[in-house]
């Protein structure tokens, strides 16, 4: 085994992505940690959600603090410590008011098909399969036919008010139908399907109004209240919809609040919101919505002893590998550097992570330089010079590596999901007049967006619609008619990666009398492009709420800005390039181009564009951590870059060092135990 200073050397800063929860490790060493940071938060949500378990009465609960305070921390640390006894959801914010209860709906549905862990199955066929083992054999569906069992599930809840229960409890039989399961999902979560994909599944038409979305979240409720509680937490609330008036539109989510506690039997809501942010809004959502609260939490800022907890929650599996565990379990970091840097014995959360990252860095760069004759200098050596950019690229690739987890197809986000995140990106570059809601007292509204481009007086509308179902499609370019009838200069973009719809239906012939003309345009997308643009307005999200920390600076949104426009990372984006608003690369071959000069649908390029990105992320993870293992580089590339093998990826790490960026200062040793740092002048 090594030392630790070894160990040290070769692995990743442990503070980096201190919020992300994929990064939380779930182990009971780090929950007993979580545990006692929040213990008197803790207390009080278990304190609720046990109130619930026994009399099913819906609470909630609403955290305010700082935005440095760890709010963000504390929502992960409760989804992994309440895990085995609820189903926990988190709600993005919403974009438009007419879309919130399908919102909520998709997010509340994905969490419940979603594994809980390796060992235990999703929520939703956990329930099918307690009813399953039940006594009453007549309620064995794999044993009986559909009808059979609609009939004695409506017997079983006849007690309680199931909304539409033929259609909801046919769709329940269908999630244990392997070929239908995948279907069956997507009508839950308020996709708008095919009529081909109804009559599969039994069912007339999908969740597709506020009111069915709001029934079918208060029947899982029903339903759920046999296994565990639902704790639906909203957060990221400063990036709620902004009213005429300018003030965010917070009263929307209380008027959802006041009705999943009239409807909802089985949940805990949790509100998460910026301390103040929640002393602008208080009086006016208590006169409205008094009694709407039942336990108010202030995240306050931590001691010298948590502070001390949590640095060492965090060095402890690096402490694990040395061949000696190290006098303090703060090492390289001690006591007395704490009471230095924080002379009045109370910090705040970020400043604690901050502190963690920067002293470990440094303590990395003070053994390179071989200095180890005299002692570690906190106040000489903590001095991170390095350009910002290099942490912005490796936190950019990341966090698009999450996204494309999350991601998997595009009808994983709705349609006005897609046209918030393409919003968010037009006004990053500087877009005029961009306006939502280019239909008028329409349903399809909020599928839709216009602006105008920069230097021109050229209007222009996007329609982005991903809905199946052929009606839909026909109505969404009805309105696409009726708003050229309007404004007949205008200049219309519809964006879908769907199929068009039979060529013989209504909606395809007036997608033909629109946008087969030369004045308007139609993109297919690809999922590559949505995971740029959502990555972006996660990003944006987080730097609202004063959260996004790139190295040792927090960063605001137009800190984030800037550093998008200085890396250029969204260049690649073909939606952004097919739309005009970044230009298409000029080093990319000719034969990616057809006879007309336009871009091929096919064009080979991803997998050069996922090559060069993957090289840049590890030359600059190099540059950032000042030296790694050969071996640990590899695999946090293999980590983020997954769909490139592990041997195109290691070929990287040579090229970097024949092209003289990196240098690995072992080469003859065995790979597990190279080293790689920067090369010498870069």
């Amino acid at each position: 085994m090594q030392s630790i200073d070894d160990i040290i050397l070769r692995n990743i800063n442990p503070f980096d992505n201190f919020y992300c929860p994929e990064f939380i490790n779930h182990n009971l060493e780090e929950q007993s940690t979580i545990s006692y940071l929040h213990q008197e938060t803790f207390i009080k949500i278990e304190t609720l959600l046990s109130q619930n378990l026994q009399d099913h009465i819906t609470r909630t609960a609403l955290i305010t603090g700082d935005s440095s305070c760890g709010k963000t921390y504390l929502l992960n640390s409760l989804k992994i410590k309440l895990n085995y006894k609820s189903f926990f959801v988190k709600i993005p914010p919403f974009a438009k008011r007419d879309s919130i209860w399908r919102r909520i709906l998709r997010y509340t549905v994905d969490s419940l098909v979603k594994p809980k862990n390796e060992k235990i199955t999703s929520p939703l066929l956990l329930y099918l399969s307690k009813i399953k083992e039940e006594k009453d054999k007549l309620l064995n569906f794999f044993k009986s036919d559909k009808q059979n069992f609609i009939s004695k599930m409506k017997e079983k809840y006849k007690k309680v008010k199931i909304h539409n229960a033929d259609d909801f409890f046919s769709i329940l039989y269908e999630l244990t139908t392997p070929e239908l399961y995948e279907l069956a999902i997507r009508y839950l979560r308020g996709d708008d399907l095919a009529a081909e994909s109804l009559k599969s599944l039994g069912v007339e038409k999908s969740i597709n109004t506020e009111t069915t979305a709001r029934e079918t979240l208060t029947n899982l409720s029903i339903i759920t209240c046999e296994i565990q509680p639902i704790i639906i937490c909203f957060y990221h609330l400063e990036s709620l919809p902004k009213l005429p008036n300018g003030r965010l539109d917070l009263d929307a989510l209380f008027q959802i609040n006041a009705k999943i506690r009239e409807d909802n039997q089985n949940i805990v809501i949790i509100f998460s919101i910026n301390s103040h942010r929640w002393q602008e809004y208080q009086e006016d959502i208590q006169k409205l919505y008094p009694e709407s609260i039942d336990q108010e939490i202030e995240l306050k800022d931590v001691s010298l002893a948590q502070a001390e907890l949590m640095l060492g929650s965090r060095l402890e599996s690096l402490h694990k590998q040395a061949k000696s565990l190290p006098s303090s379990p703060l090492y390289p970091l001690n006591r007395q550097f704490l009471e230095r840097s924080f002379p009045i014995g109370r910090m705040n959360f970020r400043d604690v992570s901050i502190y963690g990252k920067s002293v470990f860095n440094a303590y990395k760069k003070w053994l390179l330089r071989d200095e180890q004759k005299t002692d570690f200098n906190l106040h000489k050596n903590i001095q991170d010079k390095l350009d910002i950019t290099y942490y912005f690229k490796v936190r950019w690739y990341e966090e698009f590596s999450q996204i494309q987890q999350q991601i998997s197809k595009i009808h994983k986000l709705s349609s006005t999901e897609l046209i918030q995140i393409l919003q968010d990106v037009l006004l990053l570059f500087g877009i005029k007049e961009v306006a939502t809601s280019l239909f008028i007292r329409s349903k399809y509204a909020s599928y839709s967006l216009s602006y105008q481009l920069p230097n021109t007086e050229q209007n222009i509308g996007i329609v982005w619609t991903e809905d199946e179902n052929s009606e839909s499609f026909f109505y969404a370019m009805e309105a696409c008619r009726k708003t050229l009838e309007k404004n007949p200069s205008l200049k219309l973009i519809l964006i879908r990666s769907q199929d068009l719809s039979s060529s013989q239906s209504r909606g395809y012939q007036v997608y033909q009398d629109i946008f087969l003309k030369p004045q308007h345009r139609y993109i297919i997308p690809s999922l590559d492009s949505v995971h740029y643009l959502a990555t972006y307005h996660s990003l944006v999200k987080t730097a609202r709420e004063g959260d996004l920390v790139v190295g040792s600076k927090v960063i605001s949104l137009r800190n984030l800005q800037s550093l998008i426009a200085a890396t250029r990372i969204l260049d690649d984006c073909d939606l952004l390039q097919d739309l005009g608003i970044v230009k298409n690369p000029v080093n990319i071959d000719d034969k990616n181009y057809d006879s007309r000069g336009e871009m091929n649908v096919f064009k080979p390029i991803k997998k050069h564009i996922d090559v060069k990105n993957a090289k840049d992320y590890i030359f600059n993870l190099v540059i950032t951590q000042s030296c790694l293992s050969r071996q640990v580089l590899l695999q946090k590339a293999v980590s983020v870059f997954s769909h490139l093998s592990e041997l195109q990826l290691d070929n990287l790490i040579q090229q970097l060092c024949w092209e003289n960026k990196i240098k690995i200062i072992d080469p003859k040793a065995h790979p597990s135990v190279q080293l790689v740092v920067l090369f010498p002048g870069k």
